[in-house]
């Protein structure tokens, strides 16, 4: 998967302790397939599950779902705007209203 951080997203998922991980969980109960992801989840480092995988990319891991690729068509911009995070891609903008959480 492509995933391309803007600047801005850069420098404020750099404030995550080396510590932590990056999850994006989709909400399997929204029936709006662009706004399946509502927050970034900052978890402590583990192991993953089945269903799930990391993607490494701009020294920063992903915890994602095994179909997350799939929903992005494998590839996602990740940008920071207007104090939150925004998903796109070349053809559309997913949600531009996703915060942070530490788990």
């Amino acid at each position: 998967m492509n995933i391309t951080i803007t600047q801005q997203a850069k420098d404020k998922l750099n404030e995550i302790p080396d510590d932590k991980m990056i999850q994006l969980s989709f909400d399997r109960g929204s029936c709006d397939i662009v706004n399946t992801l509502y927050e970034i989840k900052v978890i402590n480092k583990r192991e993953t599950e089945t269903y799930e995988k990391v993607i490494t990319t701009e020294k920063l891991d992903f915890i994602v779902d095994d179909d997350f690729e799939d929903t992005y068509d494998n590839e996602l911009t990740i940008d920071y705007a207007n104090n939150f995070f925004v998903f796109k891609n070349k053809n559309q903008t997913f949600n531009n209203r996703i915060g942070i959480r530490y788990v």
